[in-house]
């Protein structure tokens, strides 16, 4: 068997990471929202400290999210392309 292909059972491990990375993307999301509304609450270094974390948070969440479901879609296509075949 060639190592670089999955055996057909295998399909749904890809689209089931796929899913948890999107989720947990959204979950970043979530925390990113709300450290972002505890800023004001907080002062000296930990405002910052929360400043910079809300941000790094947001980018990958947003990150996360996109790669999850474009990767995704890509593969359900591929999949409907070799089941036309």
């Amino acid at each position: 068997m060639d190592e670089n292909k999955m055996p057909e059972n295998d399909g749904w491990k890809k689209n089931a990471r796929l899913a948890i990375y999107a989720m947990a993307g959204f979950y970043l999301l979530t925390l990113a929202y709300q450290m972002f509304r505890a800023i004001s609450t907080s002062h000296g270094n930990e405002q910052l400290v929360m400043i910079v974390a809300t941000i790094l948070f947001l980018i990958v969440g947003v990150g996360l999210i996109g790669f999850g479901l474009i990767v995704g879609y890509r593969n359900i296509k591929a999949d409907h392309r070799e089941d036309e075949k």
